[in-house]
């Protein structure tokens, strides 16, 4: 016996209705959950920072030169500048988690860290590419494999090294720098490994 149209779509309505409230529900208890986390992790009082893993440059064996082209010696100046700064690499750490270790007051100066971090990572990638265009491949492979020391997150460090250590033949670097992506804590992780794969 078949239904009437009428009592089909009042069926339909039903379930679409359930559906919704049902996912609806979801999410405000998902966001219930958070804002009652962030709450807690407001109230946590600053802890030491000593625990952190500070990055420190290794400013003599970094290929520093003198009046070869003006990029390359902003990037430079730039690295030199970091070298004063403590520079924390916080990627995939949310603010919350960051409080609930380290407590709310803290926040500020771990977001300044992280910031530091970003602009390293950011012209590690610029200067080694710059060597690289310049025709100092050694150099910038010196440079880049600083930035993957670092666990930096930028693509195109991954990707330039690979296609550097490609052009030497040297396969087991390439497998190192997949081994370093994997640990990676962020969504960048395996888009980075799908790419590197491609250079073996």
């Amino acid at each position: 016996m078949r239904f009437p149209s009428t009592l089909a779509c009042i069926l339909v309505f039903v379930f679409w209705l359930t559906y919704e409230l049902r996912k609806n529900s979801s999410s405000a208890k998902k966001e219930k959950s958070f804002l009652e986390l962030d709450a807690e992790a407001n109230s946590v009082r600053k802890k030491p920072l000593d625990t952190l893993h500070y990055i420190t440059i290794p400013i003599e064996s970094l290929p520093f030169f003198s009046g070869i082209d003006e990029k390359l010696t902003s990037y430079q100046e730039t690295i030199q500048n970091l070298n004063k700064k403590p520079i924390v690499n916080l990627s995939g750490i949310t603010n919350v988690d960051l409080k609930m270790e380290y407590g709310a007051a803290n926040l500020p100066i771990l977001s300044q860290y992280d910031q530091n971090f970003t602009l390293l990572a950011r012209t590690l990638l610029q200067w080694g590419t710059r060597l690289h265009e310049l025709g100092y491949q050694k150099e910038a492979i010196q440079v880049l494999s600083f930035g993957i020391d670092c666990q930096t997150d930028a693509r195109g460090n991954y990707i330039l090294l690979a296609q550097l250590y490609q052009q030497q033949g040297n396969t087991d670097a390439i497998y190192h720098l997949i081994q370093v992506a994997e640990t990676l804590r962020t969504s960048q992780k395996d888009g980075i490994c799908r790419d590197l794969k491609t250079y073996l």
